[in-house]
């Protein structure tokens, strides 16, 4: 003030009362002032000098209680935040310092308390003969001496709350203060104040927190924070054993959740359990907003991009894929709203018995997972394979996270990734056509039906989902498919055919009648047929039915082949129609391959109808009415489509 304000405002200030964060002066300190000058003028030596050894040590009673650190008394600040420190930095150093000695200062008196209370119970083993007045005296000894350590303690940590808040009142009025916690020596304090065991009414956790989720505004503290991997853990475990502290600790979370170290954290520490844990609560009463930000924070990350995938997988052995889905679209209230409701949908069978179900081994596995952490060392954790928590229905086939049978009560449902449904289908269905070759393997015969229908309905829905079956590659797989269950169902009926010929055989024709049951041969190579005939739309899969090698089935002698199939004369022709359609810009090579097997002779036999005809195969597959109709115009298109594929 000498040296910043003129002398008539010094004066001025002198005989007034101010109370500001750098100086309180007020008639108390005026007179204590004014008593010293006084005795020390009254000390006056024999040389007119006075001795000033005494004001070294001059101190003011009336501020004895005032909390001071970096010259700044911290009561007035917390009381007046918005007032601008003279040196800010040099002031957010001395809170740091400060803080940081009070927390080794409590760490201290209670590591000596652990070891008097150790030595407490020891000396008791030894003594337990003593006499009853004896024990009763130690034990008045100890309450008093705890009652002592107490109060010392409770002075600790009403400092370290009012240090604690002048650092986010000046961190909150100055951002810019952020760069001093740059390293991670300077958060170190603030993390262990985090993990100080104080009574639940002590806000300490509380404002920490708060000072934290400031500095994670500033990239370098961000990156600092992540650096040290028991702070995140410490972060997680608060969820679990703080309730007071959890919308703190989330605030931390979202903020840090973009980074790879917290995401590897939450999966391979257990970060995932805590937090799921708290949005499927076992009994405590947690509000909707807490859950509704626990699923925000798993949403995101899900998708950090290095590790998000893993905590995926991690949630996919909790949640049905739906759920985890919705974790990743959010928002977080959509999240928690669907947890609370039954649902059954192709992409999700949720009920409130699963959801119970879950929350107790959520709650089980945190709290195991905590008292191992709580032991010192940090934990490599996987989810335990009986503590799944899918409920998988029973007989109900899932492919891509999509329940078949429930898709196919409702086909038109918005799927959210249709792409990965297809190709899950394709994969799962031609290996389970190939497991039907081979009779040790225990096969569902039922299994190839269902996904060719659901192949079927999704393609019809989405046809523009046909041409990136053709990128895949799996059409000349479905059409060897096809061949070798039309092989086999021949060599299992004992009768040859002739692929030259191509004419169906007595059995082949038999498709309405009541006395004849398809063989389990005859069912797949038929869903093999509806596949390639819905495919055969696409022009993309037209294409890749006439790419042919060495070895593999042609499509078009297949085809006709199927004309004769049980159930399967009018798919054929009309797949014939399609794959030879004016689109396919190989249709010269599938023309070629109809002329080489007389595929023409075949389509005339169907158009004569006459009883005893050479040819009359229309009779002999005894068509009704109206499949004769539908089966003779499209002998009729096919043939057409022949001939102008010769010009």
């Amino acid at each position: 003030m000498l040296r910043n304000h003129p002398p008539k405002e010094l004066l001025s200030n002198l005989n007034s009362n101010l109370e500001s964060p750098e100086i309180i002066w007020n008639s108390s300190t005026r007179g204590e002032l004014l008593k010293f000058v006084d005795q020390q003028r009254a000390s006056q030596g024999p040389d007119g000098s006075y001795d000033l050894t005494e004001s070294q040590s001059f101190t003011y009673e009336a501020l004895s209680k005032e909390l001071i650190v970096g010259n700044v008394y911290l009561r007035v600040y917390n009381n007046q935040p918005d007032f601008e420190i003279s040196d800010q930095e040099e002031f957010c150093i001395a809170l740091l310092k400060f803080i940081a000695e009070l927390v080794q200062q409590w760490n201290s008196v209670n590591l000596e308390e652990t070891i008097h209370q150790h030595g407490s119970v020891i000396e008791a083993s030894i003594s337990e003969n003593d006499q009853v007045s004896d024990s009763t005296i130690e034990g008045k000894m100890d309450n008093s001496s705890g009652k002592q350590s107490t109060d010392g303690d409770s002075e600790v940590i009403i400092n370290l709350q009012c240090g604690l808040t002048s650092l986010q009142n000046l961190l909150t009025s100055n951002p810019g203060l952020a760069a001093v916690f740059a390293t991670k020596e300077r958060l170190v304090p603030l993390f262990e104040c985090l993990a100080l065991h104080v009574s639940p009414e002590s806000s300490i956790p509380q404002i920490c927190l708060s000072i934290l989720s400031l500095l994670t505004k500033h990239a370098p503290c961000l990156e600092a924070m992540v650096a040290e991997r028991m702070s995140l853990i410490l972060l997680f475990q608060i969820l679990h054993c703080n309730p007071p502290c959890r919308d703190g600790a989330l605030a931390v979370l979202y903020s840090l959740a973009s980074t790879p170290e917290l995401a590897w954290a939450a999966a391979k520490h257990g970060g995932v359990v805590y937090i799921l844990e708290l949005m499927l609560p076992l009994q405590e009463e947690i509000s909707m907003q807490q859950r509704a930000a626990a699923a925000s924070l798993l949403g995101k990350l899900v998708g950090q991009p290095m590790h998000g995938p893993r905590v995926a997988i991690t949630l996919a052995r909790f949640l049905p894929d739906g759920l985890v889905s919705a974790i990743k679209d959010g928002p977080g209230e959509a999240v928690v709203s669907s947890l609370e409701q039954t649902t059954e949908t192709p992409e999700l069978v949720w009920t409130p018995a699963m959801a119970a179900s879950l929350s107790a081994q959520l709650a089980t596995m945190a709290s195991d997972l905590y008292q191992e952490q709580m032991k010192g060392r940090v934990v490599d954790w996987d989810v335990p394979e009986q503590a799944s928590g899918q409920h998988v229905m029973k007989d109900e086939p899932q492919v891509g996270g999509i329940y078949v049978r429930l898709f196919l009560k409702d086909p038109k449902f918005p799927l959210r990734n249709p792409k990965r449904f297809l190709e899950g289908l394709l994969d799962q269905y031609v290996s389970s056509v190939a497991a039907t070759h081979y009779e040790a393997i225990a096969t569902d015969p039922e299994l190839p039906l269902l996904l060719s229908a659901a192949l079927v309905s999704l393609l019809r829905v989405h046809p523009a989902l046909a041409d990136h079956v053709g990128y895949l590659g799996y059409v000349p797989k479905l059409v060897a498919a096809m061949a070798y269950e039309g092989r086999r169902e021949t060599m299992a009926s004992g009768q040859a055919t002739s692929a030259s010929k191509a004419e169906p055989s007595e059995h082949d024709n038999s498709a309405h009648s009541e006395a004849t049951v398809q063989t389990p041969q005859e069912r797949v190579r038929l869903s093999c047929l509806r596949v390639l005939h819905q495919l055969a739309s696409s022009t993309t899969c037209a294409e890749a039915m006439a790419a042919t090698s060495a070895g593999t089935p042609q499509v078009v002698p297949l085809l006709m082949k199927a004309i004769g199939w049980q159930g399967g004369s009018i798919l054929a022709l009309e797949t014939l129609k399609r794959v030879v359609g004016a689109g396919n810009r190989a249709r010269d090579a599938l023309v070629a391959q109809g002329l080489k097997v007389g595929l023409v002779e075949v389509l005339l036999g169907i158009l004569d109808w006459r009883v005893g005809g050479r040819q009359g195969l229309c009779n002999q597959m005894k068509w009704n009415e109206s499949e004769a109709s539908i089966g003779r115009v499209l002998a009729v298109e096919d043939s057409y489509l022949q001939v102008k594929g010769l010009f």
